[in-house]
């Protein structure tokens, strides 16, 4: 064997141990998320473009539905898995049915990754601008919601090609662990933070610019929906950083004030006011008691 085919045969070694890294790294956080579990065990027994018309501009405001705003009634979180992971229910099925189902949903979700794109801080989670991030998101929203199959059918689809990130790893995206490891390995991100998870600042970012799109899409429709949206994100975004159910509420007023959201395109679209703070700092902008509350958003 020439040195040149040891040379290769070392190379290739090396790049699938990275991969083997990552892999093991995704399989480490799909095990801490008992949601992740239960959809990946749940597609086991099934065996199974963005719209150039939306505006990425954050202070729209939508009359969507406006007329035909139903009444609020409270709808909890259902919850299995020993309390820990979500379930469907017909009266969440009834929200996702009050807004429209699905094309709203995927309305929602492409507004807010037109504005993610465009944040100094979420777009450098995000690979590549040209994956289906918000047609995959919507059905995994719908999903969760309704307990139809969309989000399975659609992970059935996918090609199964892996992607290159980071430092030359490869992943195969293919549900939303391997989607969210894919995230912090993202090419763009400087190399002294590949692999880090996401911090509270980034969720509350993140949470911020993703209930001003559910506010310019779903708009006054189903007041319903909205408190419940609100507490669905909290309930998932635990995941990703403990601490970060607890600003769901004030990322929601966040979301509601247009003097706050000119206020973030007039900076670059970075939001100066949390990225960087401590815990302690965090928690001196919300009320005391959203604060002190640690059994939110779920039932006592």
């Amino acid at each position: 064997m020439t040195s040149q085919n040891h040379r290769a045969m070392a190379k290739s070694a090396t790049a699938q141990g990275r991969d083997a890294s990552l892999l093991d790294h995704e399989k480490e956080f799909r095990a801490s998320d008992d949601d992740a579990l239960f959809e990946q065990n749940l597609n086991s027994s099934n065996n199974s473009e963005e719209d150039p018309n939306l505006s990425a501009d954050v202070t729209a405001k939508s009359t969507t539905m406006n007329e035909l705003a139903t009444p609020y009634h409270y709808v909890p979180l259902e919850m299995g898995g020993n309390g820990r992971t979500h379930k469907s229910t017909v009266a969440s099925t009834a929200l996702i049915q009050e807004i429209g189902g699905l094309p709203t949903l995927e309305r929602m979700t492409t507004h807010f990754y037109s504005n993610a794109f465009l944040d100094s801080t979420l777009d450098n989670f995000i690979r590549s601008h040209g994956d289906p991030h918000a047609k995959r998101f919507s059905r995994w929203i719908h999903q969760k919601l309704t307990g139809s199959s969309v989000w399975d059918e659609e992970r059935a689809s996918r090609s199964g090609r892996p992607v290159t990130v980071a430092n030359g790893h490869t992943i195969v995206v293919h549900d939303r662990s391997s989607a969210h490891v894919a995230a912090w390995h993202s090419p763009k991100r400087p190399d002294h933070e590949v692999g880090r998870h996401f911090k509270l600042d980034e969720c509350r970012v993140w949470m911020r610019l993703h209930f001003c799109a559910m506010r310019v899409i779903v708009g006054d429709s189903s007041p319903s929906f909205t408190d419940y949206y609100i507490r669905f994100i909290g309930h998932f975004i635990s995941v990703y950083e403990g601490t970060a159910p607890t600003f769901a509420r004030d990322s929601a007023r966040w979301s509601a004030d247009q003097k706050n959201t000119q206020e973030y395109i007039d900076n670059g679209r970075t939001m100066n006011d949390v990225l960087g703070l401590s815990l302690g700092q965090a928690l001196s902008q919300i009320p005391q008691d959203e604060a002190d509350d640690t059994c939110w958003p779920h039932e006592m």
